[in-house]
């Protein structure tokens, strides 16, 4: 989730001449205004084994504890047990031939587990850590370690504004970093790199973007070798906040632009390969999904007019490649 002031017809402006030399490909709109049925707060984009895509927020402004299927657009899950459930970020998982779901409570600095049985839907506090910042965002790997993104917005950040977070496969957390302001994040196909980003604010607006890459025990979980991926004053857009991302099983790295009206297509070494614009300005959140696992799903708040501002949105883009959630849940390696 990004708080960020800026004025959105410069960005554009700024994206479209930096971006000039990049493939440009425009997304189709799937879900708008009109006939939405998430709010505002639409986030965590995720993939089950058969494709189908889900999303918090799925109601008004003030549904933060629902979880939706985008098509369809039906309820998956409403918490009504924990007071002031606020989920952010959602993961799916199968174990022993069980399906599970993952989902971020940044009220509650927990992470959820749904374990799912036909319609019927267990929940229990998975991972939990009052000193958590949220969690915002999640990512988790083929051995069950859940890598939490949080962030505290202000004016100027600082250091201590985001943290790095794991729990473990059996539900224990262990800050892993602290940092400036994190949100997205991200493994790599093989499990053998994290993605995080990290932002810093000046006077209320963007100032740096970053993306880190850090290697990865895949057996213990622990983090080293912490290099820069990407810094986003390369191309001029560190005024662009990063928001969700996801990578496909080529190991390309697709990041969302909240505010830029785009999803960067980047490869497994920092090349932008390609710009995905999309039908409206503020994207949150990514995952493929569909029949090959193909189909970039990209989620967002649908504008700043009236009826926008109040309304989740979703456009598709056809990727060349699966997605690395889709193609583990299909029990590839």
């Amino acid at each position: 989730m990004v708080y960020s002031k800026f004025d959105p017809i410069s960005l554009l402006l700024t994206v479209s001449v930096v971006s000039a030399a990049i493939t440009q490909y425009t997304a189709k709109p799937l879900i708008n205004p009109s006939n939405s049925q998430f709010g505002p707060f639409i986030e965590g984009a995720a993939v089950d084994d058969e494709g189908n895509i889900f999303a918090v927020n799925f109601g008004n402004a003030t549904s933060l504890g629902t979880l939706g299927q985008v098509t369809p657009q039906e309820l998956f899950y409403d918490d009504k047990f924990t007071k002031g459930t606020a989920f952010n970020a959602l993961r799916f998982f199968i174990k022993k031939d069980k399906t599970f779901a993952y989902a971020a409570d940044y009220a509650n600095h927990r992470v959820v587990e749904l374990t799912i049985n036909d319609e019927d839907i267990i929940s229990r506090d998975f991972c939990t850590d009052l000193k958590m910042l949220q969690p915002n965002d999640l990512a988790l790997s083929r051995a069950g370690f859940i890598y939490l993104s949080g962030m505290k917005w202000r004016p100027d950040s600082q250091v201590g504004d985001g943290d790095l977070w794991v729990c473990s496969p059996d539900g224990i957390p262990k800050r892993l970093e602290v940092l400036g302001r994190t949100n997205g994040i991200e493994l790599s196909p093989d499990d053998k790199y994290l993605y995080l980003s990290e932002a810093f604010n000046r006077n209320g607006s963007p100032v740096s973007n970053k993306i880190w890459r850090y290697d990865v025990d895949s057996k213990t979980g622990s983090i080293s070798n912490k290099k820069i991926f990407f810094d986003f004053t390369k191309i001029k857009t560190q005024n662009i906040d990063v928001d969700g991302m996801r990578t496909d099983i080529k190991g390309n790295l697709f990041v969302t632009r909240n505010g830029g009206q785009e999803v960067l297509k980047m490869s497994p070494s920092g090349d932008i390969l390609a710009s995905i614009k999309t039908n409206f300005s503020f994207g949150t959140n990514i995952e493929f999904g569909g029949s090959n696992g193909t189909t970039l799903f990209i989620v967002g708040r649908c504008g700043i007019d009236t009826r926008g501002h109040k309304a989740g949105c979703v456009d598709t883009w056809e990727n060349d490649a699966p997605g690395r959630a889709w193609w583990i849940l299909q029990d590839n390696e």
